[in-house]
């Protein structure tokens, strides 16, 4: 009876004829596909900060001070402050992210509990290849520990403190990966095989379940040391008063959709000008659609612990987003998808379990919310291999080719000088934005992110180093202000970028400024 029992309860493995070669194929082609469009990939300013941050970091007390104003736990900048003080290079983290999408495509492709077919989107779509993948940010580290974790405590063998582990070090990684991470603890522990009162009842008479509560409460709270803001922390950005709670909820839901359909519907887009940006405010009609793609998603799972799974985690991520930042992105929705690719793992159905939907629609409809995630990868690859996404390579290749970077170094705004500065290699510059020295973008009160640069400041700059400043905006300056300022034109990054309002201008001293006794008297 009990050999029955868990032969019932164990998983059923997808056996496909030369499964395994085709793995490896597919396999190979995701390592080839990545590689070319990383390769093509320009690293912008959450990328660089990083690496900058880790770089300017003289011991570990003094990254967490940084990290005050960064709003991110420490995983990734103890990973990356290494070859950090080894290399100047940025794309050792490209390569430290390609090796970590690797071991993601591995977990998902290698996992025979779920069709080929389905593994395969899973792993080619826009939230693996592209958001997490391509660009080199603590997405992909999260996700590889998350998915780590779900498939111990899911093996035939369950091997519970190698997950308990990887839970806490994925809280670590990412703020928005403690709803994943407390969502696999629950319903693949706590409840597991089923969910019941008295399994969860049975559980907290457990020694081991304390010691692992203890443990992911440690790596909570070793988070919070981390991600707990300085008193003068203030990202503009992420301030949106006047919408309110329920503001922030239609505004947090509303912008998910978007990022689940391979097509636009700007209709959905509400104009709120005194708010935030026209695209930035969807409507009531955006959230409902949101909430039906998800309930959509819900209905074609057939274990009941796989709903509850993706029905609780959403609901605590949107609850993260309202308290930070009220708006996600693309890269925080990745994680919505991730915990999805969990749920498919444990959709193993017990006896009696079946999906919402009659199984004849339910396959079918599991397989195109699949799909769409493939041309929307496809588009965000094909625009990265056309298209640059900033000047700020282009620009610091220039910089070192035209033996500037001995002189003072002055980027306004200051969100242009992560790339800038880790692309050249310099130290530091001047920025206007918060009158300071700095390698990196501090997110202090006070900062004004488009203050232009005066002519005193020039003036300071060029009596410190007795040599005359270089000047990097976003703007390209009318004349009127070229002669105030006695500067002139002397580089234009490359049109034609992803973002129109990338481009970037060098200004450095005019002639007729350096025929005055001194310059900038």
């Amino acid at each position: 009876m009990e050999s029955k029992t868990a032969a019932r309860q164990s998983p059923r493995l997808v056996q496909v004829s030369g499964e395994s070669a085709a793995t490896c194929a597919f396999m190979g082609l995701f390592a080839v596909l990545l590689a070319l469009v990383t390769s093509q990939h320009e690293m912008y300013v959450d990328e660089a900060q990083a690496w900058l941050i880790a770089r300017n970091s003289g011991n570990l007390q003094e990254l967490v001070r940084h990290l005050r104003y960064e709003g991110h736990p420490a995983l990734w900048y103890l990973l990356t402050y290494l070859p950090a003080h080894l290399s100047a290079n940025l794309e050792w983290m490209q390569a430290l992210n390609y090796v970590l999408s690797l071991a993601m495509a591995w977990l998902v492709l290698s996992e025979r509990r779920i069709p080929l077919a389905m593994r395969v989107m899973s792993v080619f779509s826009v939230p693996v290849l592209f958001y997490m993948g391509v660009v080199a940010r603590s997405y992909m580290l999260a996700a590889v520990l998350l998915v780590g974790a779900a498939r111990c405590l899911l093996a035939v063998r369950p091997r519970h403190w190698p997950a308990m582990v990887l839970l806490a070090l994925a809280v670590n990684a990412h703020v928005f990966a403690i709803p994943v991470a407390a969502g696999i603890f629950v319903w693949f522990y706590w409840l597991a095989p089923e969910p019941s009162l008295q399994i969860a009842a049975g559980r907290l008479r457990e020694c081991r379940f304390w010691i692992s509560a203890a443990i992911l409460g440690a790596a909570l709270l070793a988070c919070y040391c981390t991600v707990r803001s300085a008193p003068d922390m203030h990202v503009p950005q992420y301030d949106r008063a006047g919408l309110g709670t329920a503001g922030y909820l239609v505004l947090g839901i509303g912008r998910v959709w978007n990022y689940f359909l391979p097509f636009p519907l700007g209709v959905l887009s509400v104009p709120h000008r005194e708010l935030i940006a026209p695209w930035e405010h969807p409507s009531l009609l955006a959230a409902a659609l949101t909430i039906a793609l998800w309930l959509l998603a819900v209905s074609v799972l057939a274990a009941r612990r796989s709903r509850w799974f993706v029905l609780s985690v959403p609901v605590m991520w949107m609850a993260g987003v309202w308290a930070t930042v009220h708006i996600p992105g693309p890269f925080h929705s990745s994680f919505l998808f991730v915990a999805y690719v969990i749920a498919l793992l444990a959709n193993m159905p017990r006896e009696g379990e079946r999906p919402w939907l009659p199984s004849r629609y339910a396959r079918p409809l599991l397989f195109l919310l699949l799909a769409m995630q493939i041309p929307i990868s496809v588009h965000y690859s094909v625009e990265e291999c056309l298209f640059p996404f900033s000047g700020a390579k282009a620009t610091a290749e220039w910089l070192k080719n035209s033996g500037l970077l001995s002189r003072p170094l002055v980027i306004e705004p200051d969100t242009a000088a992560p790339a800038i500065i880790a692309f050249t290699g310099v130290q530091s510059a001047y920025f206007p934005a918060c009158r300071c020295r700095g390698s990196f973008v501090v997110f202090r009160r006070g900062r004004e992110e488009y203050r232009q640069v005066t002519v005193g400041e020039l003036r300071d700059l060029r009596q410190q180093s007795a040599a005359s400043p270089v000047v990097v905006s976003h703007q390209q300056l009318p004349g009127e202000s070229l002669k105030q300022l006695g500067i002139q034109l002397l580089y234009t990054s490359p049109h034609g970028m992803f973002w129109p309002f990338e481009d970037l201008f060098v200004y450095g001293e005019s002639s007729s400024s350096l025929g005055r006794s001194g310059g900038w008297q």
